[in-house]
């Protein structure tokens, strides 16, 4: 069980990875095509889009459900009794401060996919 556990937590901390660099690139992208317009960016953004915008979806999905099962182990295979209560309070703190970032990745990927619909339909 605690290797499955130990999997369980690197695909957590993987996936994690994967949203916030595809998150990343899905901003400069959008960022690129607003200052240059109809451009090869733009073409090539369309093009691109629909892709990231999938391993985007399905890594924060997947992130997700490794971290329940992350917190369901967490007693049993990742507290450490000499660190006390204090760690539970930290971990709070910053799944609040992950959680916010990844409300304003939201935020960016739903501008991004509405310029990407637009694109599609020639308004931009």
């Amino acid at each position: 069980m605690a290797l499955l556990v130990m999997f369980n937590n690197f695909f957590h901390d993987l996936t994690a990875a994967l949203w916030l660099c595809s998150a990343a690139v899905i901003w400069w992208l959008t960022s690129r095509v607003k200052r240059n317009g109809h451009s090869q960016v733009a073409r090539f953004y369309s093009e691109i889009f629909p892709t990231l915008f999938r391993v985007s979806l399905g890594s924060l999905v997947l992130n997700l459900l490794f971290g329940v099962g992350r917190a369901l182990a967490y007693y049993q295979y990742e507290y450490l009794p000499a660190a006390g209560r204090g760690q539970v309070t930290a971990l709070i703190i910053k799944h609040i401060l992950l959680f916010s970032v990844v409300l304003l990745g939201i935020v960016i990927e739903i501008r991004a996919y509405r310029l990407q619909q637009q694109l599609k339909a020639g308004d931009a």
